[in-house]
């Protein structure tokens, strides 16, 4: 299943290694030059028209709606950018100077993650706002979008350095193929085929991380219908608004742990990855939506609205801890 997307056969054949990515250098410089300042200043009017708690002006709808078409636009730029990467890179056979397959880059890998993250939250926002259950929580979900956008922006900006560690391992390996040694050629050509068929390329790659990106976006929400079933006690439509979002996110974290169960299986077959810190964070965060998933069904005892909230806050603690953990703690996991 892992090599579907593996080694499609290449378009034209390039004779003597030369890997021929002019196309896809020119698509990363202007990559670079696509500046988002509306996104910016899009952001910035949503969120002082929440702190004002206008949130249901038709003007703020409009914001709304304006910032989130924003970020698609800027992840169509990326589509384009991604499908100029698949027609310009070719993995290139050393000894026969021919290309065998070609690299799909995933849209939501390395600076790239955040992005798509916030677009769902975007959307589920907006969702959120059309069914106007509450005007209150729709200020602050709008505050919190517009924090994690700039968060995203600020830290993990994809058209400032695209993708940089991909592209340090497309530069190397055509020096490498342009070098004319055929053992080097070899030794960089093994390296790279290997990632492309194994990561890049694979099919689980292209459905674990984009499945947990969507439930960590829905899970936000979650969360701060949480925090509001603290602040007033006894209000249904928080409750409704948590249940709703942690019942999605949980059912597409829980099928995208399962894809990836198969992939850990083929990738760290001889590595101890069951006892990486991630996926057993992994595995505290499901098991703590399960709790507070069966803390709802008994909502109407005594303390269990409490409980209940508190379970979908901490939830959110381990989802945070869980997506951290990737950078700070060494395991096959780690990113650096």
């Amino acid at each position: 299943m892992s090599s579907w997307f593996s080694f499609c056969a290449g378009d034209t054949p390039k004779h003597g290694g030369d890997v021929g990515i002019s196309s896809y250098l020119q698509a990363r410089e202007f990559l670079q030059g696509f500046d988002l300042y509306l996104l910016i200043v899009l952001v910035t009017l949503a969120t002082v028209l929440a702190v004002l708690s206008v949130a249901r002006s038709p003007h703020a709808g409009r914001v709304l709606i304006a910032t989130v078409a924003s970020l698609l636009l800027g992840f169509a730029v990326l589509v384009w950018f991604h499908y100029q990467i698949y027609a310009s890179v070719q993995i290139i056979s050393p000894s026969s100077g021919l290309p065998i397959g070609k690299l799909m880059a995933p849209l939501w890998i390395e600076s790239e993650k955040l992005y798509f993250w916030a677009i769902f939250l975007g959307l589920f926002t907006y969702f959120v706002y059309r069914r106007d259950e509450n005007e209150t929580f729709s200020c602050w979900l709008n505050v919190a979008f517009a924090g994690f956008v700039y968060l995203t922006m600020l830290t993990s900006n994809p058209f400032a350095d695209p993708l940089p560690g991909l592209h340090g391992e497309i530069i190397n390996y055509q020096m490498a193929m342009n070098s004319g040694d055929f053992a080097t050629q070899t030794r960089f050509f093994q390296m790279f085929s290997g990632k492309v068929a194994y990561f890049y390329n694979s099919t689980y790659m292209w459905i674990h991380p984009p499945l947990l990106f969507i439930s960590y976006a829905a899970l936000i929400v979650s969360f701060l219908a949480s925090v509001f079933m603290l602040i007033k006690r006894g209000e249904a439509a928080f409750d409704s608004i948590a249940y709703r979002y942690a019942r999605l996110g949980y059912l597409l974290l829980t099928f995208g742990m399962l894809v990836s169960y198969p992939w850990a299986l083929k990738a760290w077959s001889n590595e101890p990855w069951w006892w990486s810190p991630k996926v057993n964070m992994s595995i505290l965060m499901w098991i703590l939506y399960t709790a507070y998933l069966h803390s709802r069904l008994h909502l109407q005892r005594r303390g269990m609205w409490t409980t209940t909230a508190v379970l979908g806050i901490l939830c959110f603690v381990a989802l945070v801890l869980t997506y951290i953990t990737t950078y700070l703690i060494p395991g096959v996991h780690s990113y650096g």
